[in-house]
């Protein structure tokens, strides 16, 4: 079973430079969090509330990070303290708009953890 959040666009202040802490950018967020059930799901109970996820997404986002890197770690820690289950958790964070002279595309990270 598979809990997918795609394509979720969030604004936050992210980034070694002044300006991107002080004007912020657009982060484009993937998560998709593996999870082990030996019972049918039947109802909410038995899995991972989307909405409950993307709650700890946001509160997490709104704290400032230099790197990307502290932010993701900190997103799984909150993720896997919350779902029961979990054998894997992947998190990717876009930023839209990088501001590298002459850069055209978009630049991010990734984390990937699996669980025993």
């Amino acid at each position: 079973m598979q809990i997918i959040l795609k394509d979720v666009v969030l604004f936050g202040y992210h980034g070694v430079h002044a300006l991107e802490r002080k004007v912020g950018t657009q982060f484009r967020i993937d998560i998709l969090i593996d999870l082990h059930r030996p019972d049918p799901i039947k109802q909410l109970e038995d899995t991972v509330d989307y909405a409950s996820i993307f709650a700890i997404l946001k509160t997490e986002f709104e704290k400032t990070e230099s790197i990307l890197e502290v932010l993701l770690e900190r997103l799984m820690d909150a993720f896997k303290s919350v779902c029961q289950g979990v054998t894997s958790i992947d998190i990717s964070i876009v930023k839209i708009n990088p501001p590298i002279a002459g850069f055209q595309g978009e630049v991010g990270v990734r984390i990937k953890k699996e669980f025993t």
